[in-house]
């Protein structure tokens, strides 16, 4: 993640940060060292506050921001999103499940927007079909499809 390059690039210490996220300077530390994984909606507002795509901070573009953006996710769009995207690709929620190895539970949670998605099923589900996390969580409308090399 890139978490650290974009607060370097604003300028700000750690705490600074963590204030602005409304987080513990510790939390945000465990984030930025990648000890711990970014809960969605801190990595949502951390993206909104700096005007900054989620794919760049997940390491998936080198794109700072889209055009036309909105500053947060849409978690109805997410969960649509998401239900199609795996259809389209013609797999089960248990097929899916495997592949990223989570319960066939909490996927049909996260398409049946009961549940947000966590960030790491937000990265592997990117990662594996190759789509950008922007596009999926609905902060953007245009359906980017990232390179096959996508960075940690």
């Amino acid at each position: 993640m890139r978490l650290k390059k974009v607060r370097v690039y604003a300028d700000l210490n750690i705490k600074e940060v963590a204030n602005m996220l409304g987080v513990s300077r510790s939390s945000y530390n465990t984030w930025e060292r990648e000890y711990d994984i970014i809960p969605l909606r801190q990595l949502d507002r951390f993206c909104s506050i700096f005007h900054v795509s989620l794919d760049f901070v997940l390491g998936f573009s080198d794109e700072w921001s889209y055009p036309n953006s909105r500053d947060t996710i849409d978690p109805e769009l997410l969960a649509k999103r998401i239900k199609r995207i795996r259809r389209e690709n013609d797999l089960t929620q248990d097929e899916l499940s495997k592949i990223l190895n989570i319960t066939r539970s909490s996927i049909s949670k996260y398409e049946h927007g009961i549940n947000l998605a966590l960030t790491s099923y937000i990265m592997g589900f990117c990662k594996y079909f190759h789509i950008s996390a922007d596009f999926v969580t609905g902060r953007i409308d245009e359906e980017i499809i990232l390179d096959a090399k996508i960075n940690s």
